[in-house]
């Protein structure tokens, strides 16, 4: 039984707009065949299909819905685009017809559980990076992209992506402290937090896999990133 890892509505309205761009590119089956675009048409198809199966991903529990839509419109490559836009084009209204199969079924779909919900109270770039890796099971390359977000702002805020160099060089300067005679230790707590961040980073990069294979433990440094990117929201140059 189909399991949501988001609310229902928010996947109702992602399959609407996969059925929409789904239709709006067979609009485009007769500019292929009118201007020979088959292998345009076939660029675009890809994109679609793929960008689908990654959203499934991170609306459904486990791998089976983002399989079986994945399934309903796979072809293999023909002898020449023409050929394979032949077997493609019934493709894309099957994937079309699977989706709005699914929105029929979504009254049958369990809710979000509560321990997913913690996911989506992430920070929002980390959630909107690291959702589909994470329901997807990949937990190494959602807490390694998590990473990456939190030195991606630090090289935005200051053109320095460690927090010592930022704090330092870059002159960082965190707004939030509980108490102006508590600042010196609010900033060293948001400093060596990120410094902590690059460590993990350095550590983990040197497995393929991180060590990290339980799902609870990949959160835990998701929410290390995320506190990160809340605290960095209120960063400023001194």
């Amino acid at each position: 039984m189909a399991k949501l890892l988001v609310p229902r509505e928010r996947v109702k309205k992602m399959l609407v707009e996969r059925i929409q761009a789904g239709k709006d590119l067979a609009t485009k089956t007769e500019v292929a065949k009118e201007t020979g675009g088959y292998r345009d048409w076939l660029h675009v198809f890809a994109k679609w299909r793929d960008d689908t199966i990654a959203e499934l991903k991170a609306a459904y529990e486990g791998k089976d819905i983002a399989q079986e839509f994945g399934f309903a419109t796979e072809t293999t490559e023909r002898s020449s685009p023409q050929i394979t836009f032949e077997y493609r084009e019934p493709a894309l209204r099957w994937g079309i017809q699977k989706l709005e199969t699914l929105i029929e079924r979504l009254p049958l779909a369990l809710p979000e559980s509560k321990d997913v919900s913690g996911i989506q109270s992430l920070h929002p770039e980390i959630y909107a990076r690291c959702r589909t890796l994470y329901a997807d099971g990949s937990y190494a390359e959602a807490v390694e992209k998590g990473f990456k977000v939190v030195r991606d702002r630090l090289r935005t805020l200051t053109s320095h992506e460690t927090g010592s160099e930022a704090f330092g060089k870059g002159k960082l300067y965190i707004q939030g402290a509980a108490a102006p005679h508590v600042d010196d230790d609010f900033q060293e707590g948001v400093k060596f937090l990120t410094m902590a961040i690059d460590r993990f980073r350095n550590e983990k990069s040197h497995t393929a896999d991180g060590n990290i294979s339980d799902p609870i433990r990949a959160y835990e440094y998701l929410r290390l990133s995320s506190l990160a990117m809340h605290l960095l929201d209120g960063g400023l140059i001194r």
